[in-house]
């Protein structure tokens, strides 16, 4: 803001003396300089989701997959503060389904033998729940890569944060769940497939993986007294609002009013274009001359045969091909002669790494061309140049995009 007041000072000073007509210094927004952080008051969300998962953990290999569903849901509140950045807060919970041994804590006492581990090791089910807080940073990569659009259907939303889990297991004798005096870190990271429906309200299919670092009162078996790191990955389907508003500002600039000539100042400016204009009719004429002169007058037509092709094309025409296997006959009637192929691109359109490729596949295909009709590659020598081939600008950069025949000397 400091800038666009100094802009709007330095405007002023510069108009203060004008006449009472001048137009004055106006303010507009200027989304080329990206978007503003939103008040605080914008741009909130609140969103719920529900969904399954799978647990991976020590045991877990050894049983079938289908015991290894369980269920999760979270629901959060959130803020973008630009369109691209934002973040959300909330709680998560997940119901774990897996394989533990005799003594893992959260074996479910209702479960018999699921599997059997290393060294015959017998497994049981596996089951329990964690709840806890969660902020997550997120990251929108459509408005990040496409550019900010509010009537975008489909946006895709990386997010990556942690928090710490509860957690609650089943007791001997009965189906409560109780408090399992263990508590847990985890962090995870997810991508968000948002389908909006209208200003206020997305669909979204999220897929998020959660590792989870138990703490020393975490499960253990007889193969191994230490710390079990567990890993969920997850799929969910929710639902998110928007609430107003839910727009994002551009930053705002100064714009300077329009000069206001005297008439001997712009009496001036106008015989200095008039004379402008004349040199440039001059030029053009003396381009046009030469663009009509037959080839043989021009100072670059050394070649004894050019052929030139459109932008971005390295294939010969039909009318080329022909034209090649004429050159072919003159060659083949010649065999002491010698012939430099060199191909052309104008350096006024595409980048160095293209107009190279261009070049060099260019003058590939015509001596291919030469060869299929008979002529020994042992009179054709190739290479490129990476200068213009004719140097008349931009409006003739057509006469570039060539490969020449020149006869060695």
């Amino acid at each position: 803001m400091k800038k666009v007041a100094l802009l709007g000072l330095v405007c002023a000073s510069m108009f203060g003396g004008m006449n009472a007509g001048a137009q004055e210094v106006s303010y507009v927004e200027d989304c080329s300089q990206g978007y503003l952080i939103g008040p605080a008051r914008s741009n909130w969300f609140i969103t719920a989701q529900g969904g399954t998962n799978v647990l991976f953990s020590n045991h877990d290999r050894h049983i079938t997959l289908r015991k290894r569903f369980g269920a999760n849901a979270a629901i959060f509140a959130g803020k973008w503060f630009t369109p691209v950045w934002g973040f959300r807060f909330g709680a998560s919970a997940n119901i774990m389904r897996g394989a533990t041994s005799e003594y893992g804590s959260f074996r479910d006492p209702h479960s018999g033998i699921v599997g059997m581990g290393s060294h015959d090791m017998a497994l049981y089910g596996e089951r329990g729940v964690t709840l806890g807080p969660e902020i997550d940073l997120m990251l929108s990569l459509t408005n990040w890569w496409c550019g900010y659009n509010p009537n975008r259907v489909y946006n895709a939303v990386l997010h990556a944060g942690g928090g710490g889990y509860w957690t609650f297991s089943h007791k001997a004798g009965d189906h409560d769940w109780h408090n399992a005096k263990n508590r847990t870190l985890f962090a995870n990271v997810g991508l968000q497939n948002n389908f909006s429906l209208n200003r206020h309200i997305d669909l979204f299919i999220d897929v998020t993986a959660t590792v989870m670092d138990y703490s020393s009162n975490d499960r253990f078996d007889e193969e191994a007294y230490n710390k079990d790191m567990t890993a969920l990955v997850a799929a969910n389907v929710g639902i998110t609002y928007h609430f107003s508003p839910t727009s994002f500002n551009c930053p705002v600039t100064a714009v300077c009013p329009t000069w206001k000539y005297t008439d001997a100042e712009g009496d001036e400016l106008t015989a200095r274009l008039d004379n402008a204009n004349r040199k440039i009719e001059d030029l053009q004429r003396q381009l046009d001359d030469c663009l009509n002169r037959p080839n043989k007058d021009c100072e670059c037509s050394e070649a004894l045969a050019t052929i030139y092709y459109p932008i971005n094309v390295s294939t010969l025409s039909k009318r080329e091909v022909t034209l090649v296997q004429s050159m072919a006959k003159t060659m083949i009637a010649n065999p002491d002669k010698k012939y430099i192929l060199t191909g052309w691109a104008d350096n006024y359109t595409g980048s160095e790494a293209v107009n190279t490729r261009l070049r060099h596949q260019r003058v590939d295909g015509v001596k291919a061309c030469l060869v299929r009709a008979g002529v020994p590659e042992s009179q054709i020598e190739t290479r490129i140049d990476a200068n213009n081939l004719t140097d008349y600008g931009l409006k003739g950069a057509q006469f570039d995009r060539a490969v020449t025949i020149v006869e060695a000397k």
